[in-house]
């Protein structure tokens, strides 16, 4: 990993998702007081016990996907790579096709690698998705222009 070149961040989205816990919080408090009120025949302690492994499955599986799924940019391609189970992907720069991003910039979103293999790669909640695209397209015209440095 002595090579990379940068590193896609994911920063915007777990900040949002740490802003929005409290809401989250009040909302599974809200669900609990409405059953509790509306469905008298329901055991509330259950119900209340799943509602919050659920809640505490989605916030984990999000803060381990920012924090352990990482997509690394190299020279001459790119490397995604998923820590907790030794599991990684790799992208050339010139299988991409093009890359798929939204029309204006934003604190984060997903972007889609289209490859010429017509496989599609989503990776999401990157930060700064337009400036994302811009980096990578300027690593792949350089590797472009070294093959064809190379090949003459």
């Amino acid at each position: 990993m002595d090579n990379v070149v940068a590193r896609l961040g994911r920063e915007n989205h777990l900040n949002n998702l740490t802003s929005k816990l409290p809401l989250l919080t009040a909302l599974y408090g809200l669900q609990c007081f409405m059953v509790m009120n509306m469905a008298p025949n329901i055991d509330i302690g259950t119900f209340a016990t799943y509602m919050g492994i659920i809640l505490i499955m989605l916030i984990g599986s999000l803060y381990v996907h920012d924090k352990y799924h990482h997509v690394l940019l190299y020279k001459d391609h790119i490397m995604i790579y998923f820590e907790p189970l030794n599991i990684y992907h790799t992208i050339k720069y010139e299988d991409i096709d093009d890359i798929l991003t939204p029309k204006q910039e934003c604190a984060f979103s997903s972007i889609i690698f289209k490859l010429k293999s017509e496989e599609n790669i989503t990776i999401h909640f990157v930060d700064f998705p337009l400036e994302v695209k811009r980096f990578i397209s300027e690593l792949k015209a350089e590797q472009l222009e070294k093959s064809h440095v190379n090949a003459a």
